[in-house]
């Protein structure tokens, strides 16, 4: 697994979670990344594709489909990905590196409301 947290004799704390996810493997929400909007390039190889998980549960080889939020196997590139702060993790396979996307301005619209007339 990619986290450990360990907090040194100083009471200095870990680093803060990555705005990167270089390689496969699986991310914890919190610890090892931050929710938001992630992309990534997806497959060069058309044989392949990339495939992604948000889970709630982290257990095993993480293939077990009762502990999936979301997933996707997909070829089409880029790849984006919105993973939520009660997501616990995120597995990656074949999608190439994330970057985490900057969190887009608010638009301060909360949409079309009702007029009385």
């Amino acid at each position: 697994m990619a986290s450990v947290t360990t907090l040194l004799g100083g009471g200095t704390a870990a680093a803060a979670p990555a705005t990167e996810m270089p390689h496969d493997g699986v991310y914890i929400v919190g610890v090892d990344i931050s929710p938001g909007l992630w992309e990534a390039p997806g497959t060069p190889d058309p044989a392949h594709g990339c495939d992604w998980r948000r889970l709630w549960k982290v257990e095993g080889d993480n293939t077990d489909m009762r502990y999936v939020r979301a997933n996707n196997y997909t070829r089409e590139r880029p790849v984006r990905v919105l993973i939520e702060a009660h997501d616990v993790a995120f597995r990656t396979v074949n999608c190439g590196p994330w970057r985490q996307l900057p969190t887009p301005p608010n638009s301060g619209s909360a949409g079309a409301l009702p007029t009385s007339g």
